[in-house]
Formats: structure tokens, C-alpha cells, sequence
């Protein structure tokens, strides 16, 4: 960590340094200057729009982050005209003095009109996302952006999603999209696989306020993300905004700090940028859970307690310079990811174990590159290519001897014995990555157009125990080769309909090894390497019945090949499969969004899907509720049914109301199953047939409410308040036919609401928020009965330039 917070320290000095580089570059010569950035009235940036200043016949175009640019500028009273078809046209005075650089931002109010016979509306940027005929939804975290909400508070409030927590800040997630979970879901940071971050680089590592909009694609997902996911993919979209600099840091319960700082600089004349952020994330995570107290192998008592060996403590920084917007590339980008993090282990697999000496910590460095050409030879032709190379080196400690911890924090010592808490180790992981994936799309007619996509993933492991050197499976090689390919073709006959073709292949080849013949004479170790070759295919369409009623439809046959975890274990509470197979799955989507106004004051917006999955070989996480250790299997066939639907209202720029509900029935179809045993080995007969699966949530909801008021207490001052409410019924901890109706494990009903009030001054320049995350202090579980915190307060303060 002591390396990290140089390379934190260094990272700080160099994007304030380009801040001021900025502001230097707009003062020269006393000339003057006018940027800012044009929205929507809901606060999505627009792309395109036209920015005149009208009295020296200059102009400016919004880019993709909705900003806009004007140097070089006499001092002088002039007049902007901002103008954007399918909105209103707007006009505002402003006066420059020698070398200043004035902020200009705009809202621009949304019309429409008919211009024979056909409607024509303006978009933003979430708005054109969320049309794709794929089953996307995409959410703009404008109104978020000073709440001291991460990308894991925002995704647990999408219609068909849950995210299940092991715990407080950095405890290990669990994303569950329509009842597909773990790396069955697939997670990219600005269309780039983030499966090579390192492990502290994970959704509540990443603060809102890095953020500009986050796509969930559920079940089938575009060629063009060059993913095996299995039950869909988040793409999570950060601000790319030419200069700025965004700083932030909250402080709250349990002993929680978060500091963040996002910055970058483009000189627009040579195309030349430096952009890059920061984020710390520590927590003691010191709340209070509601436990048994044993002693030896009998519960005494039920008592609630104080988490004590649970701190957590991340650093990421990552820095990326080049040249955008030139002729010889849109983005040629050269950086680097480095994150770190150390966390105490207090728990594994389940609340019935707790440790107070275990510990783990990783370290990744990321080198990257990155480029893009629209138009690149010929018109129509694109191009894009990411690669990273990812160097991880990661630690799982358990060396304390003879120790044992109850929940009260005392220790019990056992004389002569060298068992550590769970089993003894002191195991280092050399993890190095390659990960390449190339994007071609060509569009030959302005109804037809062709995408190809080649994603490759090697992934190579080496392991070393000091307490036991000797580890057998330790001597082995590890790795894991994956191959994505995808081809798609699209046609749009007309403004109304529009359909994608795609097929995908994969190819799997792995190397590690297997016990054999456990516990006989012949028991062996050997070297074990596979391969697997699938393919896939799959169609989206959508149609607008009218200008605002739109129905889409989407069917995809995928696979998903096991990832290293899965094959390979943690090292330390989950334990490797080396026979686990690839899964597959038909996965279809059907639904339809309708949205309309009521008079120019009212925006009510309706949407609403039905989701199937038929899957095989499904991959899940075998948990038993009286050990600590875990491991993967694949679970011969299961099918999902389920619905979702979502409301918002708007009224003004002062009401927001919005809710979603989700019923997703999961179960397990398979008529019989493979059973290995000394009794005997075969099919037998499956006695879970058409129970849910354990430990998924199968009916769950949110609901939120949001007011603005402007000019409160301090002129030009921007007040929030919003209110968020979430509800998951009851469901079965393991499978619903073990145990008597008395004795079966659940997981109770949960109801939680959160309360959140921001203030922002001088235009946004200066913001402060104050949240309290589980109002009622309600027990709260996710992932095998564990307890989540209970009544939490955040504070923040946000500077933006």
C-alpha cells in the first residue's frame, strides 16, 4: 500500500497540474474565452448542437460529452445562440473581460413537431441507448452525480437486478441479472472488459461521480462488447468531458473515507490529452451483527456484536494520454491501471464461522492501449482496438497457529497445534493477463451494415505456498485461453424498424490439474488440459408503433466458458473444479416502452419485458450453510420465467417519481442427475425438479421520489432530496425440499429505505450531500444469511471545475 499512495500522490500532482495548465492555455494573450456544457432539462448532455456567438460569426458543436469551446475571443458583449434540432432554440447575453475564461452551461427544453408527416425528437445520448432493440436499460446519473452513491448503489435500483453483498465496503459482490449471477454477467468500463482490473477495482469501488451513464444489457448482448456473457452485460460509461477536474470526498459511519479525483486536459488544437482519476476507499466496517456465541461446538447464546477484524482499504489510479479528435485517429491512447488493495477476513462462505488473523491483499498494474478511426481509408469503415496486459500479484494469509476466534472477539488457543483458522497458508499468486479485442464495422448502405468482433483473453497463474512448498497441485501449470468471435449484420428498412443478425464463436483451452482416485490406494494428481469449441447466434429487432410507444424483441443461443476462479479456486474459501464445462443458454426477451406527456408539465414513462431462459451446464455456487468453503458446479438444465416493469413520472424540473418489480421464477428441470458416490456412481433420480434455485431472490422491487428546488436560503443554489425504497420477498437459503417445514433456512422479507439531501452552489462549481442509508436500521441479508450494515450516515463534498 505504501507504493500505492505514491503512485496516488504522484497522480494528484499531475492532474493538478493539468488543471492549471488549462487555465493558463485560456489566458493567453489576454484574449478571451466562453466553454461550457449543453444538457437536456433532465440533465443528459447533447451531442451536436450547434453554439453560435453571433456578434464575431464564430461557432462551436457540442461533443459527445455535450461541451462546447470558444477561444481566441475579443473582450466585448456578445450573444450565444444555442440551437439543436427537436429543441427549443435559446439565446443568452454574456460579457467577456481581458483573459477571462467565462463558464457558459445551458439546459435545452425538448420539443417536437411534425415535418411531413414525420415526428422528429430530439435524443440524448441515454435516450438513444435504451432504443436499441437489445433488452437494455441505460441510467444517466446526472441528478446522482453529489450523492455518495457508487456504481453497485445504482445498478441494485434496475429492474431485474441484485446485487448481493458479503458484507460492508469491499466486501465481494454478487451480480445478479434475471437470476444469472456471478461471471455469467460480464462488466466493461467504457466498452472495455474490466475482467483484467484487478480485484479492487470493483463496482463500490467506482463513486458516482465518475460517471456519466450505466448500460445493462440483459440476456442478449451485442457482438460488439466480445463477451461470453451468459445472462448479460454492464457497461458503465464514464465522463470523458474535454477539461475539467472533479474532486470529492465523503466521510461516514463505521469509520469510512472516500476520496476522488477525476481531472483531464485537451489542447484543441493539437488534439493532445491527459486525463485521469483517482480513488481511495477505506472502511473499519465495524458494525454490529446479530450472531450465535459457541462455545466448542455448542450455541450458548444469541447476542448482537461489533465486526472486529473487517477493514478494507483500496487505491486506484488510472492515467491515459494521447491524441483525440485528429486525422489520424478519434482516439490513440496510451495508459496504465494500477490498484491495490489489503482487506481483513471475518468471515467465509457463511456467518458460522469468524476469523479474526486471516487476511488477503493484491496489487495490479495494467498497462493499456487504445485506438479508434471513424471513416478509416473509406467512408463507412470503423475501427477500434483495446489491450491491456495485466500483472496481479495477490496474497492469501492464514498463519496464526492454534487460534480460534468466537464472535466476541475472544481467543481460544489450542497448545502444540499448528492448524491455522480455516487451513494454514501463506499462498502468493503471479497472475498475468493478455487481453486484445478488435472492433470492424462497415456500413454499406444506409440500411445495411456489417460488425465483426474479436475478443482474445490468455490468462496464465502461477502459485506459491511458503507453509507448504511441497503443495501438489501448487506444481502445476494454470491457464486459461478464451477466443470470442462475432459477426453481425444489420438492416433498418425504414425510421420505424430496425433488426440485428449475429452469430458468435468461442473457443476454451485450459490447463491445470485433478485429483484422482481420492482416498484409495491409487490416489493421484495429474496434469489435466482441455479444450472446447461452441457457437452461438441470435437476432434483436425493435419497432415503433408510434413516435413514443416502441416494441422490441431479442433471442440469443450462448455459452459461457468457466473463468479462473471457477476452475482454479481462491486459495483460500473457494475451492477449484477442474471438470466444470461450459454453459449454455437460449436466452429471450420481449417488451415495450411507451412514454408521453400530459400538457408541456408532465413526462410519464412506461416499460415493461418478459424474460426466458432455458439453460444447460448452468455454473453455480455450491454453498453449505455449516462451512465456509465454497465451490462451483454445473447444474444439469434450469429455466427462468419472469416479468419486470418500471414507471417514472416527472413533473417540471421539480417531481421525480419512479419504481420497478421484478418476478423472475428460477428453477431446476432436469429430470436426473449424475451423482458420483462410494455407494455408487450414475443418473439418478433429481428430487429438486422444479424447486427454485437456493439463495436467489425471486420477487424484489424499488421505488424512488426526488425534489429540486432552486434559490433556497442561498441565491443560485440547487436543493435535492430523494428518497429510495427497496423490497425483497423472502426466499429459501437452500433448497426448498430439504428439512421440515419448521426447520427449512430462509432468508426473511427485507424492506430498506434510504434518505439523501444535496446542496449545489456557484453553477454546480460547489456541492455538499448528506445520506443515511438504511433509515428503519432494518437486518438486511444477501449470500447465505450474511448480514449486511445496519443505520449508516455519509457525508460529502464535491468541487467541480
Amino acid at each position: 500500500m505504501r507504493q500505492l499512495h505514491k503512485i496516488i500522490g504522484f497522480a494528484l500532482s499531475l492532474l493538478v497540474l493539468a488543471s492549471f495548465n488549462s487555465i493558463v492555455w485560456a489566458q493567453e494573450s489576454g484574449m478571451a474565452g466562453v466553454a461550457g456544457k449543453v444538457r437536456t432539462v433532465s440533465g443528459e448532455p447533447l451531442t451536436g448542437v450547434s453554439v453560435v456567438l453571433q456578434e464575431a460569426k464564430r461557432v462551436a458543436v457540442t461533443d459527445a460529452s455535450g461541451n462546447f469551446e470558444l477561444t481566441g475571443l475579443a473582450p466585448g458583449d456578445y450573444t450565444l445562440q444555442f440551437s439543436f434540432i427537436g429543441f427549443e432554440t435559446a439565446e443568452q447575453s454574456i460579457s467577456l473581460r481581458p483573459s477571462q475564461r467565462l463558464e457558459v452551461n445551458r439546459q435545452l427544453r425538448e420539443k417536437s413537431f411534425e415535418m411531413k408527416g414525420v415526428e422528429i425528437i430530439g435524443k440524448s445520448a441515454t435516450r438513444e441507448v435504451n432504443e436499441q432493440p437489445y433488452a437494455v436499460t441505460a441510467i444517466s446519473t446526472k441528478e446522482l452525480q453529489n450523492s455518495t452513491s457508487d456504481a453497485k448503489e445504482v445498478l441494485n435500483r434496475v429492474a431485474g437486478v441484485r446485487v448481493l453483498e458479503e458484507g460492508g465496503l469491499g466486501s465481494n459482490l454478487t451480480f445478479s441479472l434475471n437470476g444469472f449471477s456471478g461471471d455469467q454477467v460480464k462488466f466493461f468500463l467504457d466498452g472495455i472488459p474490466m475482467d483484467n482490473f484487478g480485484t479492487s477495482l470493483q463496482m463500490s469501488d467506482i463513486p458516482v461521480n465518475t460517471i456519466d451513464r450505466i448500460e445493462v444489457y440483459k440476456g442478449v448482448v451485442p457482438v460488439w462488447l466480445g463477451t461470453d456473457a451468459l445472462g448479460g452485460a454492464v457497461n458503465i460509461i464514464t465522463n470523458r468531458k474535454a477539461n475539467f477536474l472533479d474532486a470529492s470526498y465523503s466521510i461516514g459511519s463505521f469509520n469510512t473515507h472516500r476520496l476522488s479525483l477525476n481531472g483531464a486536459y485537451t489542447n484543441p488544437t493539437t488534439g493532445y490529452t491527459f486525463r485521469g482519476n483517482v480513488n481511495y476507499n477505506y472502511s473499519d466496517n465495524n458494525y454490529r451483527v446479530l450472531v450465535p456465541i459457541r462455545q466448542g461446538s455448542n450455541i450458548v447464546d444469541t447476542t448482537e456484536v461489533e465486526r472486529f477484524h473487517d477493514r478494507y482499504r483500496s487505491g486506484t489510479v488510472k492515467l491515459e494520454t494521447g491524441w483525440v479528435n485528429q486525422k489520424f485517429a478519434d482516439n490513440l491512447l496510451f495508459g496504465v491501471i494500477a490498484t491495490g488493495n489489503d482487506k481483513q477476513v471475518q468471515t467465509g462462505a457463511t456467518m458460522n464461522s469468524v476469523y479474526g488473523g486471516i487476511l488477503s491483499n493484491s496489487q495490479s498494474v495494467v498497462p493499456t492501449f487504445r485506438y479508434s478511426k471513424e471513416d478509416l481509408l473509406v467512408d463507412g469503415l470503423n475501427l477500434s482496438l483495446y489491450t491491456a496486459y495485466n500483472i496481479t500479484k495477490s496474497e492469501v494469509i492464514d498463519t496464526l497457529r492454534g487460534v480460534t476466534y468466537n464472535w466476541l472477539g475472544e481467543a481460544t488457543y489450542t497448545p502444540g497445534s499448528n492448524n491455522g483458522e480455516l487451513s494454514r497458508t501463506f499462498t502468493k499468486f503471479d497472475d498475468n493477463e493478455f487481453n486484445s479485442q478488435l472492433n470492424a464495422g462497415y456500413t454499406l448502405s444506409p440500411k445495411h451494415s456489417l460488425a465483426f468482433n474479436y475478443a482474445l483473453s490468455d490468462f496464465r497463474r502461477e502459485t506459491f505456498d511458503s507453509e507448504n512448498p511441497d503443495r501438489i497441485e501448487n506444481q502445476f501449470p494454470k491457464s486459461l485461453t478464451k477466443q470470442v468471435l462475432g459477426l453481425a449484420y444489420k438492416f433498418d428498412p425504414n425510421e420505424k424498424w430496425s433488426t440485428t443478425l449475429f452469430s458468435k464463436a468461442y473457443f476454451l483451452h485450459a490447463r491445470t490439474s485433478k485429483l484422482y482416485d481420492f482416498a484409495l490406494e491409487t490416489q493421484r494428481t495429474e496434469a489435466l488440459e482441455s479444450s472446447k469449441q461452441n457457437f452461438g447466434y441470435g437476432l434483436a429487432t425493435t419497432y415503433f408503433v408510434l413516435p413514443q410507444l416502441q416494441l422490441k424483441a431479442s433471442y440469443e443461443h450462448t455459452y459461457r466458458m468457466p473463468w479462473a476462479t471457477e476452475l482454479f479456486g481462491d486459495g483460500l474459501f473457494v475451492l477449484p473444479n477442474p471438470d466444470l464445462g461450459p454453459e449454455q443458454s437460449d436466452n429471450l426477451n420481449a417488451g415495450a416502452t411507451y412514454g408521453f406527456k400530459l400538457g408541456n408539465d408532465h413526462q410519464l414513462n412506461l416499460e415493461s419485458s418478459f424474460i426466458y431462459r432455458d439453460a444447460k451446464d448452468l455454473i453455480y455456487q455450491v454453498v453449505k450453510v455449516g462451512s465456509p468453503l465454497t465451490n462451483y458446479e454445473n447444474l444439469s438444465e434450469t429455466r427462468t420465467l419472469g416479468v419486470e416493469g418500471s414507471l417514472r413520472y416527472g413533473w417540471r424540473e421539480m417531481l421525480r417519481l419512479g419504481g420497478n418489480f421484478t418476478f423472475q421464477n428460477i428453477t431446476d428441470q432436469a429430470e436426473f442427475v449424475y451423482n458420483e458416490s462410494y455407494t455408487g456412481t450414475g443418473y439418478q433420480r433429481n428430487f429438486q425438479r422444479g424447486y427454485r434455485l437456493p439463495n436467489t431472490p425471486y420477487m424484489f422491487g424499488n421505488a424512488n421520489a426526488g425534489l429540486t428546488f432552486r434559490n433556497g436560503l442561498v441565491p443560485g443554489a440547487v436543493w435535492n432530496v430523494n428518497y429510495f425504497y427497496n423490497y425483497v420477498e423472502q426466499y429459501f437459503l437452500s433448497w426448498a425440499e430439504l428439512g421440515s417445514r419448521d426447520s427449512k433456512k430462509v432468508i426473511p422479507t427485507q424492506s430498506s429505505h434510504n434518505l439523501e439531501l444535496s446542496g449545489s452552489f456557484r453553477e454546480g462549481r460547489y456541492n455538499v450531500a448528506i445520506e443515511c442509508r438504511n433509515l428503519t436500521d432494518a437486518l438486511l441479508y444477501d449470500k447465505y444469511y450474511l448480514q449486511k450494515p445496519g443505520r449508516a450516515f455519509y457525508l460529502k463534498f464535491r468541487y467541480l471545475l
